[in-house]
């Protein structure tokens, strides 16, 4: 009795570990377990007093001979295989294939792909938002354009960042710097009349030069080197206060007369400015060429359509520079008949910085410009 629980112990261990190590199909590992089944069967029929110990024995067998078999019917699924089996994707073993016959299942682990996040795009300002600039030249068919003689020249015109722009261009036009154009003559007055005050041009002439050459400073720097570099600080200035800007010189010359000048103001912006040094030796102070009160300088086209709009332009501009520190002459202002009022159809003005001895050094560019952007706010009813 005890050899022959012994053998059914024996039976029954080697049959599981065959199972193990051999690794069988479904079906082998199947007939396997029923085989062990039988074995133990037959000897509790020869054995009651074993019954018990075998009964356990047998469980065990049997529960290890069904878990082996479950396992291989995962790894190689046979036809006819349970449900369980038949719902794993075909897919979850793609090597399955190359695998040989009976060899043990490998831990699958799915490749995970790493995700690398695409950049950022940096900010960029709108393309639009930047200072631009266009060429601007006499167009024949303006008003008072065949008055020109010298307009080859072109003007350029700067469009302030769109961000701050204020919708008002400012004509800031340095005096003098056109060669040649001191013996060249243009009518006085669009109609024809004689001027009604003195000047560079004695009053009674229907003629004036097209464009002086300006003074020379008491150290002999000529005007017209002085109010280019100072236009240049203006435009800057008004840039960044949101004026578009059309600057009729940026260089030692440019060939437009002072007819033509006029008449590109007119047609490309909303004010008009000059800038010059006066002839005089006293460093006098600022002020601006305002319009005669002469009656029938009034009453001539296009004059008598704007002189108003000339004289609030020139009131503003030298409070405005009066507030940086600046002496003004005379309250600011003094009557003469200029080319350049008596042909502009925008607010316009003649603005004399100082004379021929006033500092010109540049280090009171910036006052200056800074004066003229709060005139021009004034005058447009800007926020200052």
């Amino acid at each position: 009795m005890r050899v022959r629980k012994e053998a059914l112990t024996i039976i029954a261990c080697a049959g599981a570990a065959m199972l193990v190590l051999s690794g069988c199909s479904s079906a082998r590992a199947g007939s396997t377990a029923a085989s062990a089944a039988a074995s133990v069967k037959e000897t509790e029929s020869t054995s009651a007093a074993a019954g018990a110990e075998a009964d356990s024995v047998s469980a065990a067998a049997v529960t290890g001979a069904g878990s082996l078999a479950d396992a291989s019917s995962v790894t190689e699924p046979a036809s006819g295989s349970s449900s369980a089996a038949e719902s794993i994707p075909e897919t979850a073993f793609p090597d399955e294939a190359e695998k040989p016959a009976g060899s043990a299942p490998e831990s699958v682990q799915e490749e995970v792909p790493v995700l690398t996040p695409a950049p950022t795009p940096k900010p960029t300002p709108a393309a639009a938002d930047v200072v631009t600039r266009e060429p601007v030249r006499l167009d024949p068919a303006w008003l008072y354009a065949d008055h020109s003689k010298i307009n080859t020249g072109t003007a350029t015109l700067y469009h302030a960042r769109p961000s701050i722009a204020k919708g008002k261009t400012v004509c800031i036009n340095a005096g003098h710097g056109t060669e040649g154009g001191s013996s060249v003559k243009t009518l006085c007055h669009p109609d024809g009349t004689p001027k009604v005050t003195g000047g560079t041009t004695e009053a009674g002439a229907t003629e004036a030069v097209a464009v002086s050459s300006g003074m020379d400073f008491l150290d002999g720097t000529p005007e017209r080197e002085v109010t280019v570099a100072l236009a240049l600080v203006v435009k800057d200035t008004l840039l960044k206060e949101g004026y578009d800007v059309l600057m009729i010189r940026e260089s030692a010359d440019i060939q437009l007369d002072n007819v033509a000048r006029t008449v590109i103001a007119n047609n490309r912006a909303d004010c008009h400015i000059a800038l010059h040094y006066d002839g005089t030796e006293s460093d006098k102070g600022v002020f601006f060429f305002s319009v005669p009160s002469d009656s029938t300088y009034r009453s001539m086209e296009p004059v008598a359509s704007h002189w108003m709009d000339h004289n609030r332009l020139g009131e503003n501009i030298v409070k405005g520079i009066e507030a940086q520190g600046f002496h003004l002459f005379d309250g600011g202002s003094m009557e003469m008949d200029l080319t350049q009022t008596s042909y502009s159809t925008v607010p316009s003005i003649d603005l004399e910085v100082g004379d021929a001895a006033s500092d010109h050094s540049g280090v009171l560019f910036p006052d200056l410009a800074r004066g003229i952007a709060a005139g021009l706010n004034s005058f447009f009813l800007f926020p200052a």
